[in-house]
């Protein structure tokens, strides 16, 4: 997508029979709460936002499968454990994540990239089947 200009997507809130989103490169977007009310959420793409918090979403989206917030500032990532369902999650180049052992409470994970995200501790994630630490 080339949405550049784009920054408030609260308008989307409505779209609860949404089940795809794709905001890559949309590097005004900074705030997603809205969207913690789309229900039926099943993949999200926030690569290249300016997304430091995706607490909104944690136990909101519980349809959520595939989350991708690589190249973004995101530093905490303790409230994704309450999206049950979430199974692929992209942290490459989220470089100030420092622990994911919160995601070890993420039964369904299995494919978790943390290519160039530095000194993660990966304590708790013993449910992974993919791992990706390429720098």
């Amino acid at each position: 997508s080339c949405c550049r200009s784009l920054a408030d997507v609260s308008a989307l809130a409505n779209c609860e029979a949404m089940h795809t989103l794709n905001l890559s490169s949309c590097i005004s977007v900074a705030e997603v709460s809205a969207l913690g009310r789309c229900a039926a959420l099943h993949a999200l793409n926030l690569r290249c936002t300016s997304i430091i918090d995706v607490s909104a979403l944690g136990g909101r989206c519980a349809a959520l499968h595939s989350l991708n917030v690589s190249y973004c500032g995101l530093t905490d990532v303790s409230s994704l454990v309450g999206c049950a369902a979430l199974h692929t999650l992209d942290l490459s180049f989220c470089k100030d994540i420092k622990d994911v052992s919160p995601l070890g409470g993420c039964a369904a994970l299995h494919t978790l990239d943390l290519s160039s995200c530095g000194n993660v501790s990966l304590a708790g994630c013993a449910v992974l089947h993919t791992l990706n630490l390429h720098h």
